[in-house]
């Protein structure tokens, strides 16, 4: 597939099959049907805090899957009569994921006396499964796309994520009650083969897609080789702005559940109902807003607004924290943060995928997350000891000031970019 301007920017075939491949990232991930659902399971069947302990290791192929990143783009399988390098590798993954998300529903435990082992185990198998699609799904996406169309291919992907976690999460323990944990994992597992649908509705990749590295050390090594033989060194402030740039969200975040329910005493219900519901339809709406937003603006000024938006939303909690509990606030500031957030998230992932070769994208697109993930992660870390030592209104006033290294690093990047443009083309 050629990167051509289509004539409506969402609604076409690439747009739909991204949709879906978005639902097929969602619907087995950490935070969706591997997440609370399972935490839930395990509680009925009273098995007690080991193994909840031990279900933490789910997470770990999502913490490490640039590791075996390089081998999806030094091989491929062709016993699906080659349909492109990615879409077979992502036909194989959803397959696998269909039958493993089965076997959950067959063999995780039925009563208090069967052994919840198998359930961690096949846990951890559809964790890595599902890993391993997100990083090929990346890929496929960072591929397909051109500079006209790539905020809109990551806001429609993203919304299809967001509505296969809805329905994996809070859809799995609704559900739940009334059909069994069996049953709804089975039904899961049908739910998946949406994502067998997306690939195959997925145009074809361009040749240039096509071609892998020659050898496993050209994937490990020329990866790294290629973004700084194009960058040069400040290739090196784009790693830290790709490292800063969600440091104010994702430290924001850890805080504003314990905020609402310790400290402003709001019902949990009328924190599900704005935070998740309320939060996800605005995410939504602000995800497909960034990808017109690019559309219009361009990278460069849609990058700047999402900073920008970023460090304001946060603002609303600082508010929220001086001020008693009132509900119509609360959804105001959720609202607000959402769609923020969801302007932010498309621009940021269409900035990866513009840092990408499609040589190499799916271990590029990998380490750039990881690497974001990591920072969020450490720094999420540190935010009750924050909030301990500062009260929340202080602490949300910091997250606020967390958006300023990015800003900096962005601002000097683009000077070193118009230097270096001016010294190539000096008329």
């Amino acid at each position: 597939m050629s990167e051509r301007k289509e004539p409506n920017l969402y609604f076409n075939r690439l747009m739909g099959g991204l949709l879906l491949l978005g639902f097929a990232s969602g619907l087995p991930g950490q935070w969706s049907l591997l997440g609370q659902p399972l935490q839930a399971w395990l509680g009925d069947m009273n098995a007690g805090k080991v193994a909840l302990g031990r279900l933490s290791l789910i997470a770990l192929p999502y913490s490490f899957n640039f590791l075996w990143a390089p081998l999806l783009d030094r091989f491929g399988v062709r016993f699906f009569g080659s349909v492109g390098r990615r879409r077979d590798w992502l036909l194989l993954i959803q397959i696998l994921l269909v039958l493993s998300i089965a076997l959950l529903g067959v063999f995780g435990p039925h009563s208090e006396t069967d052994s919840w082992l198998p359930l961690i185990v096949i846990g951890v198998l559809i964790a890595f499964f599902s890993a391993t699609q997100d990083v090929v799904a990346d890929a496929y996406r960072t591929d397909s796309l051109g500079e006209h169309n790539r905020a809109a291919g990551a806001a429609v992907f993203v919304n299809g994520y967001r509505i296969a976690m809805a329905i994996g999460g809070g859809g799995t323990m609704y559900f739940a009650d009334r059909l069994g944990w069996q049953n709804v994992y089975l039904i899961l597992a049908a739910l998946m083969g949406i994502g067998v649908v997306g690939t195959l509705i997925s145009p074809r990749l361009d040749d240039e897609a096509q071609i892998a590295p020659a050898t496993l050390q050209d994937a490990v090594v020329k990866p790294v080789v290629d973004f700084f033989s194009r960058h040069g060194m400040p290739g090196l402030l784009i790693l830290a702005f790709v490292i800063c740039f969600k440091l104010p969200d994702a430290t924001c975040r850890v805080m504003v559940t314990p905020l609402l329910q310790t400290e402003l005493g709001f019902a949990k219900d009328i924190i599900g109902m704005n935070q998740f519901w309320l939060g996800m339809f605005m995410n939504i709406v602000g995800a497909m807003l960034g990808g017109y937003l690019m559309a219009k603006l361009g990278s460069n000024r849609s990058i700047w607004l999402a900073m920008v938006l970023q460090m304001v939303s946060n603002l609303g909690f600082v508010v929220l924290a001086s001020q008693p509990a009132h509900v119509g606030l609360l959804a105001t500031v959720v609202s607000v943060e959402a769609i923020c957030s969801g302007i932010a998230t498309v621009c940021f992932i269409a900035y990866i995928m513009a840092q990408c070769n499609k040589r190499f994208s799916a271990t590029q697109y990998a380490l750039f997350t990881s690497l974001n993930a990591a920072t969020g992660t450490i720094a999420g870390s540190l935010t009750g000891d924050a909030v301990q030592a500062l009260g929340y209104q202080t602490f949300f006033w910091l997250t606020v000031s967390f958006g300023l290294p990015a800003m900096v690093l962005y601002a000097v990047i683009g000077q070193i970019q118009r230097r270096s443009n001016r010294t190539l083309d000096p008329s």
